[in-house]
């Protein structure tokens, strides 16, 4: 009887998709540091392009005491924090081996925002994120920005713990 059966080949959308484009998150932060360990060990099983991108927020400028002239401008410190996140994607992109193509980018905004528009312009097929420290200004203010991911992508996000 079992010489009966007949094999049916398996149609190629249910085998293992494989990974194309990997996008990892990064602020320099130590569990972001973790997420790009992962990110090389998926991006060099895989044969992957591996995208780095950091994301410059707008400079929050906070004074206690009233009205002042300030020794700085909001442009001055945003500068700032662009030279900034550009020296933690080129200590990221010095980690990531030879045999890996590699690009960094510098994003502008909120970081949940601009990384799932990058994810979906960019054809992704992972995003990977690390965590940030749980302090209470987040526990007061809502999600993380890889929570944000997850809902608001459509390429899968693998979330390191640090």
């Amino acid at each position: 009887m079992l010489a009966d059966v007949v094999r049916v080949p398996v149609p190629e959308a249910l085998e293992p998709r494989s990974i194309q484009r990997v996008l990892l998150a990064f602020d320099g932060s130590p569990g972001a540091w973790n997420a790009l360990e992962r990110a090389i060990e998926v991006a060099v099983g895989q044969h992957a392009l591996l995208t780095i991108a950091g994301v410059v927020g707008e400079p929050t400028v906070w004074t206690g005491f009233g009205p002042g002239a300030l020794p700085f401008t909001r442009e001055m410190l945003r500068h700032d924090l662009e030279r900034e996140m550009q020296q933690h994607l080129a200590m990221a992109r010095d980690e990531v081996p030879a045999a890996v193509s590699v690009d960094t980018r510098v994003l502008h905004g909120r970081p949940a925002s601009v990384l799932a528009a990058l994810a979906e312009s960019g054809n992704y097929d992972l995003v990977v994120a690390g965590p940030r420290p749980a302090g209470r200004l987040r526990r007061l203010f809502g999600r993380s920005v890889t929570h944000a991911l997850l809902t608001r992508s459509a390429a899968s996000v693998l979330a390191v713990k640090a």
